[in-house]
């Protein structure tokens, strides 16, 4: 041993630990591939192998890192009075005069010393194959080391007390000496420049876009077409108020919908979830890149994340929330980090983001809580766009500026976006309107007294059909247990012509006919699929479900689409739970 490593501390590696760490990463792999044999019915087989392959490619960065740390025989790490020996560099004793600066960044589950080194002397470092260049590479600096202490056996507060301490006597010593000869220490200026936080500022686009997502919640639950349950509201308000739906979109156009669904939330762990990963993301990057940038990287991945719901999703999913935005800055975040090889900052910025953004992207390292379904596909599209588009940014941003350029550009489009997602109110305003209105709509959706008001309306808008919606209105009127209903049909039957159709189909309610003998009545094709549209919904107010439902799905194949009945059997199948 040298005499000037006679102060000198061993730590190995927590193999108990680290094993247990590598049996769960197995586990979940082994997991993970099973469900790309066996993927959900529901879901497109291609994307699940995507996801897949993610996962596959992250286990072996992982495993690549835990694995020669298990099975090494050497310590973790060697402190002593003339540096410290890493696995980085095996064999290759790093000085305390290399070391420029250090950090220590804490999370939830790390624990690690950054040291940021002298040029020079991370140049003359040798790092032997992939498991020592890897870190280099994840952290896009040579001269950055980082020291892992949660898989060292000790306490993690010793260890860096020690460090702390020779580092300390080594710095001193070194004052001294250039004291006593009159020299000075050299300026790195290979460095990138540390980023430009304005710690006294406030991130206010956060704010207003909190304030937004809260608001338009509240408006949910407020115009929604259907009391929230438990808080929470229906998909068909979702639907209607601006919530992702391909068929909506590809079909008939209603491409607005890509702009509004961001603002949206499905229930209240949903909007509390994203408030609180959009407020984290705001605190720091928000005040790193300024307001423009940062709200056009969130309207771009929010609009990424709606197509991507759309493209990959089931069709029949109605797709809402700021996640696809979200989940794009913390992809930024790691993105534009880069920029900034060393410091607190960036290393706060990368734990940070990847604690919330890993998870977002890997259905298996997750899981929905309280029913409700987490839409990997927008996260994925959201991440995809925001990492691109910071990427992008960063090529175009000189060191001298604290801000990226083009801040009118990112501001036009930040615009653009809300002018579309605004503008769009007016068909949400319009097609809510009608629906509220629609006695049809609000028949299926069980507001029998709104729909029973809103047939007789229609028996005076339109006269030649007043017998069929006096009929609507007495069904309506029957749900809803109104005690006029009965009279009210005597009334208008009172002026419907006997001779004619569909005076028959008031004898059948009223108790003058049977379901036979209705059909009897019918003298052609359209009439007798009226007849077994209304059979069935005298069965149904009898309490028949099974000879009511026979008789919905006659009157669905017989009738013609443009029929009441055809609407009126279909809307009563969906009721009784057939697809």
């Amino acid at each position: 041993m040298k005499p000037e490593e006679l102060r000198r501390t061993e730590y190995v590696y927590n193999k108990g630990k680290l094993l247990l760490v590598f049996l769960v990463m197995v586990a979940t792999t082994a997991g993970v591939i099973w469900l790309g044999f066996h993927p959900p019915r529901d879901k497109d087989p291609h994307v699940i192998w995507f996801f897949v392959s993610l996962w596959l490619a992250l286990f072996c960065i992982l495993a690549s890192l835990a694995l020669p740390k298990l099975l090494s025989k050497r310590p973790g790490l060697i402190i002593s009075t003339a540096g410290i020996r890493a696995p980085n560099f095996p064999d290759q004793i790093l000085p305390w005069s290399a070391i420029r600066s250090f950090d220590r960044v804490q999370a939830k589950y790390s624990d690690v010393i950054v040291l940021h080194l002298e040029p020079i002397a991370a140049r003359t470092l040798t790092r032997q194959w992939l498991v020592g260049r890897l870190p280099e590479w994840l952290t896009g600096s040579r001269a950055k080391v980082s020291i892992p202490l949660q898989v060292l056996r000790g306490n993690p507060n010793t260890i860096f007390d020690q460090f702390v301490e020779l580092l300390s006597e080594a710095y001193e010593a070194e004052r001294q000496a250039m004291q006593e000869d009159g020299s000075i220490a050299p300026n790195d200026e290979d460095e990138a420049l540390e980023p430009a936080l304005n710690s006294g500022g406030h991130p206010i686009f956060t704010y207003i876009l909190l304030a937004t997502l809260i608001a338009v919640y509240a408006g949910e639950l407020t115009f929604g077409l259907e009391p929230p349950v438990a808080g929470t509201p229906t998909n068909w308000t979702l639907f209607v108020l601006g919530g992702t739906f391909r068929q909506s979109i590809v079909e008939h156009g209603q491409w607005w919908r890509l702009f509004t669904a961001p603002f949206m939330h499905g229930g209240i762990l949903h909007l509390a979830f994203n408030c609180v990963s959009l407020w984290f993301a705001g605190g720091l990057f928000e005040r790193l890149i300024g307001w423009r940038w940062f709200a056009a990287i969130f309207f771009a991945s929010a609009l990424g994340g709606s197509v991507a719901s759309v493209w990959i999703n089931a069709p029949n999913t109605i797709g809402v929330g700021a996640s696809g935005g979200i989940v794009g800055l913390f992809a930024a975040v790691i993105a534009a980090s880069f920029r900034f090889r060393s410091g607190p900052i960036a290393d706060t910025l990368r734990i940070g983001a990847a604690q919330i953004l890993i998870p977002s992207l890997l259905p298996f390292l997750s899981a929905a809580r309280g029913g409700e379904n987490i839409d990997y596909a927008g996260h994925f599209g959201g991440a995809l766009i925001g990492a691109a588009l910071s990427s992008l940014l960063l090529a175009f941003w000189p060191r001298e500026r604290p801000t990226p350029r083009f801040g009118a550009a990112a501001t036009a489009f930040s615009t653009l976006f809300v002018i579309i997602a605004a503008a769009s109110l007016w068909p949400i305003s319009n097609t809510r309107q009608f629906i509220v209105n629609d006695p049809m709509a609000n028949y299926f959706a069980g507001k029998y007294e709104q729909a029973a008001t809103g047939f007789a309306v229609r028996t005076a808008e339109n006269p030649p059909t007043a017998p069929y919606y006096h009929l609507w209105r007495f069904m309506a009127q029957s749900r809803g247990n109104d005690t006029k209903a009965i009279a009210d049909l005597k009334i208008a039957a009172s002026k419907t012509d006997q001779g004619t159709w569909p005076y028959p189909v008031f004898s059948l309610f009223l108790g003058d006919l049977k379901p036979d003998e209705l059909m009897a009545k019918a003298a052609d094709s359209n009439q007798r699929c009226e007849a077994t549209f209304y059979n069935g919904e005298w069965y149904l107010l009898g309490g028949n479900t099974q000879e009511a439902r026979q008789r919905f799905e006659a009157a669905l194949s017989s009738c013609p689409t443009t029929y009441m009945e055809y609407d009126g059997a279909k809307g009563e199948l969906n009721s009784l739970g057939v697809q």
